[in-house]
């Protein structure tokens, strides 16, 4: 009966091609089945071991492709104690395909020495040459700078501040639109494991304070230092053109930031008035003390600065305020020069109003004015 049922079965006109094509079907499901489950485990082992195993997993999980193999290009976690301190902290590196990737990084933020805390000072220390590792995070998807006050390990110099930045990119490089807000989790998480280990202290870090790297939203085709784009050359009656003048030279950081600038006058009141000219100077925490010290004649010296007697054929009005600015205690000081006196006692409160908006600057006091 069973051979008769397999000669009807072999004889049918299209039943044993069928059954070919079902038990294929079953096969290579099967082996798909067996190679997602195989490469989900991979998945899963890389993303335990990855960045010392602090990583969100369900967040790095949601920013990956789920249909391709993971590989850890490279992993170091040198957050504990050390005889030396390392220029990197925590490294790490997932790819896939040919060109995608999440890179991650956390290194100390070491400052270029300064000579001073005067705008020269810091303009001259902004063009020293920084190595890559320590300026990747400026084109980074999303970044953080960390306070760490009671200081990590190892460095001639105190460090009391370090910097996680992250990056996404798609399978053909492109950068993955969207994934700062979800990297922000995965940034958090190592800067929180970073602060743990090194034995920081100070507050832990928030999804809130990660930002996109400074590169991808201050560089602009014009050229303008981010620290001058707060200026516009109707501020001082200049001509129009480039935003801060085809001069402007300016210097952003942690500290400090500084911009110095001159624009062309449109309606020259004398002969020496073609110009005038704008530095302005803010400095924050260490830096504080400092400045104070460095400027303590010109600020015992603060008054309502009545105009000077004419005559002159250049004149600079220096402008103190205090203020908090993006959470930080913050000293600002605008100068502004012309060859017209009315104008410099005119403009100056206005210009350092600009200048303080532009960043965010609250509680602001004015300590008042000086003519140099």
């Amino acid at each position: 009966m069973a051979a008769a049922a397999w000669e009807r079965f072999v004889g049918h006109r299209w039943l044993p091609k069928a059954a070919v094509v079902v038990l294929a079907a079953v096969l290579v499901a099967a082996f798909l089945l067996v190679r997602s489950e195989r490469r989900d485990a991979h998945n899963a082992g890389v993303l335990e071991t990855a960045c010392g195993g602090v990583l969100p997993r369900e967040a790095v999980r949601g920013l990956l492709p789920g249909d391709e193999t993971w590989k850890l290009r490279s992993d170091l976690d040198l957050t504990g104690p050390s005889g030396r301190g390392p220029r990197t902290l925590v490294r790490c590196s997932l790819d896939w395909g040919e060109y995608g990737g999440l890179e991650l990084a956390a290194v100390p933020v070491l400052d270029v020495p300064l000579r001073g805390v005067r705008p020269g000072d810091i303009l001259s220390a902004g063009t020293a040459k920084e190595p890559d590792w320590a300026t990747a995070y400026r084109t980074a998807t999303t970044q953080v700078t960390v306070g760490c006050p009671a200081g990590l390990l190892g460095y001639p110099r105190p460090v009391t501040r370090f910097r996680v930045h992250a990056s996404l990119n798609h399978d053909d490089g492109s950068e993955a639109a969207g994934a700062a807000k979800e990297l922000g989790t995965v940034v958090t998480a190592v800067a929180d494991h970073v602060r743990d280990r090194g034995g920081c202290g100070g507050p832990a870090v928030k999804p809130s304070d990660v930002r996109p790297g400074p590169g991808r939203v201050t560089e602009d085709s014009d050229g303008v230092p981010r620290a001058c784009r707060w200026f516009r050359p109707g501020m001082l009656d200049g001509e129009k053109g480039d935003p801060a003048g085809p001069d402007a030279d300016g210097v952003t950081s942690d500290d400090a930031d500084a911009c110095s600038l001159s624009v062309r006058r449109t309606k020259p009141e004398n002969r020496y008035d073609l110009t005038a000219g704008v530095s302005s100077v803010s400095w924050r925490g260490p830096l504080l003390p400092e400045a104070r010290t460095a400027y303590g004649a010109e600020l015992a010296a603060l008054s309502p600065a009545p105009e000077p007697k004419s005559g002159e054929k250049s004149y600079v009005l220096a402008v103190w305020a205090e203020s908090s600015c993006s959470g930080a205690r913050t000293l600002s000081r605008v100068r502004v020069e012309t060859a017209v006196s009315a104008l410099a006692a005119d403009r100056a409160d206005r210009v350092l109003d600009a200048y303080l908006a532009s960043s965010d600057c609250r509680a602001v006091k004015v300590l008042g004015k000086v003519w140099k």
